[in-house]
């Protein structure tokens, strides 16, 4: 049958209809495609070695409540915390109170005396027999005993305290922190010798978990908590400490930080460069502790920090930071860090120092923390070197 002009123009017709209708239908009638879902949300990715400001260059030291600085002797004289930048080299050891504009000691006159003896090399150093060390703590002697006896009695940073038994030998804490956020170092830190103190980022997830099978494996818990950075760019993290917050707001982010973790001593900074300066702000995290029964390390991120001082003002536990290991992620110097940690333990008897699950640190401490007994130290974690001020 043939077609005519008709028949070929109805024909037009119904296919131009097929094609916009079935248009329309597929953008009007049939069901909208469903949304994709919005990604989980995750906690911050944890800084990778940077921090908000230059860190304090010398060595800090705690003295009967007195915060003194010392310049290391050679050959590791470098001062160096972390920063990344070598400080000026000293020839011989110098303690001096942390005032500033301290005058420098006259020179020696050196023309009537004997040769001086060359300096011993860095392993006659680490070998040497080191004078005992008395070291005053704010932990019961006999702590495991109270803990057998009377633990749901004891404030939690001596109910989960690590007991140890002093040799007299130079102290060393390894803390750990942001522990918790990278699950695979995290396991692989845990591994590591101890007693390491491992302090667990407050907004980690399976938190508990986690820090069971530290703490299993023989290492005291601490919590890590967000403190406000100076930079207002940096994220700390949720229910992070502020400054200027008020008391109320600031005190429910402190008891949810506290709340995150069950079986730790105590808190120690995450960032917090400028709420650690903040003595207002500093006094509710202590009244805060002090009422849970907590001790507190100062991470001491910026010199200005007045964290230690406001916890030895309240009375509670405290201690501070010495040396910060892998601020510079490098094999080297986080091995030369841990060399100024040596030095400072012979040097007053205690060295704190601060690294991170990373794999660099974690190669360092792997080889370096089985020689530690050899060389004549202690490692010991965090409670048992706390004090509190008039004890």
């Amino acid at each position: 049958m043939g077609l005519n002009p008709v028949r070929m123009a109805l024909l037009i017709v119904m296919a131009l209809g097929g094609v916009f209708g079935g248009y329309y239908i597929g953008k009007e009638v049939a069901p909208a495609p469903k949304p994709k879902p919005e990604a989980q949300k995750t906690a911050p990715e944890p800084l990778n070695g940077t921090y908000e400001e230059s860190l304090p260059r010398d060595i800090i030291i705690e003295s009967d409540g007195v915060l003194k600085r010392i310049a290391l002797p050679q050959p590791d004289s470098e001062i160096d915390l972390g920063n990344g930048k070598p400080g000026r080299p000293h020839p011989a050891p110098v303690e001096e109170s942390a005032q500033p504009d301290s005058p420098e000691p006259a020179p020696q006159d050196t023309a009537n005396t004997e040769p001086e003896k060359p300096a011993p090399s860095p392993k006659q150093t680490e070998t040497a027999s080191l004078p005992p060390v008395h070291l005053d703590t704010a932990l019961p002697s006999d702590i495991a005993e109270l803990q057998r006896e009377k633990g749901d009695q004891l404030p939690p940073w001596q109910r989960y305290a690590l007991p140890v038994t002093f040799n007299g030998k130079p102290k060393i804490v390894i803390v750990i922190d942001d522990v918790g956020l990278d699950r695979r170092r995290a396991r692989q830190t845990i591994k590591l010798p101890g007693p390491l103190t491992m302090s667990f980022m407050a907004y980690a997830e399976d938190l508990n978990k986690q820090a069971s099978a530290a703490r299993e494996a023989g290492h005291e818990l601490m919590l890590h908590v967000p403190m406000e950075p100076s930079s207002s760019s940096i994220n700390p993290g949720p229910n992070v400490l502020l400054s200027g917050m008020p008391t109320d707001e600031l005190k429910k982010n402190v008891e949810w930080n506290l709340a995150q973790l069950d079986g730790y001593v105590g808190i120690n900074n995450h960032m917090g460069s400028r709420f650690t300066a903040d003595p207002d702000g500093m006094k509710v995290v202590v009244a805060s502790l002090k009422q849970h029964g907590y001790l507190f390390l100062d991470s001491v991120t910026s010199g200005k920090s007045v964290a230690h001082e406001t916890a030895r003002d309240g009375g509670i536990p405290f201690a501070v930071r010495n040396v910060f290991l892998d601020h510079d992620d490098d094999l080297d110097a986080i091995r030369r860090q841990l060399r100024h940690t040596e030095q400072i333990a012979r040097k007053t008897g205690l060295a704190i120092a601060i690294g991170h699950p990373r794999d660099k640190t974690i190669e360092a401490l792997k080889d370096w923390l089985p020689k530690l007994e050899e060389k004549g130290f202690q490692l010991v974690p965090i409670s048992s070197v706390v004090r509190v001020a008039n004890q």
